[in-house]
């Protein structure tokens, strides 16, 4: 390979849209549905009058049409019943004559966004193809993304560095030019590598195929847990295709509130050949983990005092109230809590919550939680406030609370969190809280004689 294809390219450029100019003639246009929450029966769009394309499913393009040039208001429609249905407002985009177009549908349900992109007219050099990455998803945040011979990254290629979306526009890097032949995709968290840290966010099952003079895009779209990422391989050109990549891993992390109690976790990489990841080492002293991307299906296994516990989860499909317990499974592109507490006859129980890393619905939000896990307490009914906010109200023991968002958390000066026990506060923290961002408060043991709580309050993105 080329040394130039070990340097680091630039990191997000101006998403390369249609400037001024119009004049009589059109334009090839095409839909790519790069929305999750569209998956079926498929998107569509059209102009001020013509229905042009309909049915796109996600991860795929439709073929080009022509779009008269000018200034055109471009709707995207969703199929309901049959009939196509606006899924968008009306927007107003200006199509230069002949020039290329990828029309890339994103968001969530509810949340659909479309972006008009402009697509390269630069001819890759001799042997080489050009590639860059759309992140069209604010819950991914910043990463970095790699291509590799091998899914080992220690020879690759940096191609897009600390690109990250806003609740407003997808990101864009600059192209880099690399040299024909197959390799892995792998996003990770923005300067986790350099920093010794280990967040995967995305890896390609199998290697792609990138071939001489080929322009391709690789778009991000958020995962179930909205960390996690998937990716769509979209070639330009006249008879370009797009591929869907979804993400086969589960990220999970752990806590354990048993004290006295010897307690390890330790999951299995989703790496071929599958190798162990300790989430906790053998300790006695309650413990907290980063998250760590583990295969999906059977939990990682929990051992107290060299014992195996077997891990369970609520049953989404209970109507009970607690809800039914199942064997915890872990599903592809999801986060998990793995908690280890005692239950209410004192014997070890491993438990897995279902976390909700997608980012804060407004740009000046952040999102709280609390975990109630004070195995030496059982009695306590904890409540949460942040800024005297209410987050949650007597969240009774080996339970969570629902996720609350609260807007314009300040920047330049402290918040205040606070758990209580009724009148009782028990925890205060005094700090800035960074946005945006997700945090979770977990009490693993308060002292009924002195009140001393033994906690942790830590960000759920990223690691």
């Amino acid at each position: 390979m080329k040394k130039r294809e070990f340097l680091a390219v630039g990191g997000a450029v101006p998403l390369m849209l249609a400037g001024c100019g119009s004049g009589s003639g059109s334009a090839p246009v095409r839909l790519v549905n790069a929305s999750v929450g569209y998956e079926t029966p498929g998107l569509g769009f059209q102009d001020e009058s013509n229905q042009i394309v309909t049915g796109i499913t996600y991860g795929n393009a439709s073929a080009y049409s022509n779009v008269q040039a000018g200034s055109v208001s471009l709707t995207l429609t969703t199929t309901i019943n049959g009939v196509e249905t606006s899924a968008t407002a009306a927007q107003v985009r200006t199509v230069n004559k002949d020039q290329r177009y990828s029309l890339v549908a994103y968001g969530v349900l509810n949340e659909l966004r479309l972006v008009l992109v402009a697509e390269s007219n630069i001819t890759p050099d001799t042997g080489d193809a050009n590639i860059n990455v759309l992140n069209t998803s604010v819950d991914i945040g910043a990463v970095d993304v790699y291509l590799s011979p091998t899914q080992d990254l220690s020879i690759s290629t940096l191609i897009a560095s600390s690109l990250s979306a806003t609740t407003s526009s997808p990101s864009q890097s600059a192209f880099a030019g690399i040299t024909a032949g197959s390799y892995f995709i792998t996003v990770v968290g923005a300067n986790s590598i350099q920093q010794g840290i280990s967040d995967v966010r995305f890896q390609s099952p199998q290697a792609i195929t990138l071939t001489a003079l080929q322009v391709v895009t690789i778009i991000l779209t958020p995962g179930a847990s909205g960390v996690l990422a998937n990716a769509i391989v979209l070639t330009q050109g006249t008879s370009g295709t797009a591929v869907s990549y979804l993400n086969t891993t589960a990220r999970a992390r752990a806590v354990t509130a048993i004290p006295g109690a010897t307690i390890s976790v330790v999951g299995v990489t989703p790496t071929s050949p599958a190798t162990a990841v300790t989430l906790l080492a053998p300790s006695a002293t309650p413990q907290y983990s980063n998250y760590a991307v583990v295969q999906t299906g059977t939990a990682p296994v929990v051992t107290v005092n060299g014992a195996a516990v077997p891990v369970v989860m609520n049953d989404p499909a209970s109507t009970t109230s607690p809800p039914g317990e199942i064997t915890a499974a872990l599903s592809a592109g999801g986060d998990y809590t793995l908690a280890v507490y005692l239950d209410g006859s004192g014997n070890p129980k491993a438990k897995i919550f279902v976390d909700d890393n997608t980012a804060p619905v407004t740009s000046s939000g952040v999102k709280f939680r609390l975990i109630n896990l004070a195995s030496n307490n059982q009695g306590l009914l904890l409540s949460m406030s942040v800024n005297k906010i209410n987050i949650a109200s007597v969240i009774p023991y080996a339970t969570a609370s629902a996720y609350t968002e609260i807007s314009s958390i300040p920047q330049g000066t402290n918040s205040i969190v606070e758990v209580n026990n009724g009148a009782s506060v028990l925890v205060a923290y005094t700090s800035v809280l960074t946005l945006p961002n997700i945090f979770t408060e977990i009490v693993v043991g308060v002292d009924p004689t002195t009140g001393k709580v033994l906690d942790f309050f830590r960000s759920s993105s990223g690691t």
